[in-house]
């Protein structure tokens, strides 16, 4: 639900600009649209080249993400990584496996770090492999053909949780102030709120949210809205 603009002397546009701010709906951007442009259809396969073994290797990704947590030894985390890389490489479509070796490649970059570090400290090879491997996890669930935009709920878990985790990534080099692949604080917001749209097409509600907080447009709209706001209260306290 939009809250409604306060009653102020703003103009007709920058009264939708604060609505819009706190709406998703109203935004002018891909995120608007994003409820529609994809469909989840049950009535698919779940992935479309791999199925009677799918089962199976969901129950094998599910024991082995069982057995780790956060407070895994660095060992543990190598070992599960070596399971991932044995699967791959039996089922390189199988989206799961690359999206697992991404999570368990940042856990375990994560487990070396200081308070004051982030992953991006550490190698460019090790943190192109985890982007690599998400790239990998949604390139084997979009649909083949252009025209389509229905996938199976398997391939939609997979494509919202890969799309959120890029997104993350991208976020956090953009807050620690890193220039990631030449890209900039701004380019990396605007590649983080890209894939946070992406991931609420794919029915993450929570990445809605976070593709608006993202959003270029809608920060900038926010520092010219919130500025007008100001001037606004100081003239009436005058």
């Amino acid at each position: 639900m939009a809250i409604s603009p306060p009653n102020t002397t703003l103009s007709a546009n920058d009264a939708r600009i604060l609505s819009a701010l706190f709406d998703p709906e109203t935004l002018p951007s891909s995120v608007a649209s994003s409820k529609t442009t994809s469909t989840i259809d049950a009535s698919l396969p779940s992935h479309p080249t791999i199925s009677s073994q799918l089962s199976t290797l969901e129950a094998q990704q599910n024991e082995l993400v069982r057995k780790i947590s956060s407070s895994s030894s660095e060992t543990d985390i190598e070992a599960a990584i070596r399971q991932e890389d044995e699967i791959i490489a039996n089922y390189a479509e199988y989206p799961s496996a690359y999206l697992n070796r991404a999570m368990l490649g940042r856990m375990k970059l994560e487990t070396s770090l200081s308070d004051q570090q982030s992953i991006f400290s550490r190698s460019e090879v090790l943190i192109d492999a985890l982007f690599s491997d998400l790239a990998r996890a949604i390139s084997t669930c979009l649909p083949s053909s252009s025209s389509s935009v229905s996938v199976s709920p398997y391939q939609a878990r997979i494509l919202r949780t890969a799309y959120s985790h890029r997104a993350y990534l991208y976020l956090k080099a953009a807050e620690m102030g890193v220039a990631w692949n030449s890209m900039g604080k701004g380019e990396l917001e605007e590649r983080a709120s890209a894939d946070f749209s992406a991931a609420a097409r794919f029915g993450d509600e929570v990445a809605r949210e976070m593709s608006v907080r993202t959003n270029p447009y809608a920060k900038m709209c926010g520092a010219i809205v919130r500025n007008a706001l100001r001037e606004e209260r100081e003239e009436m306290l005058g």
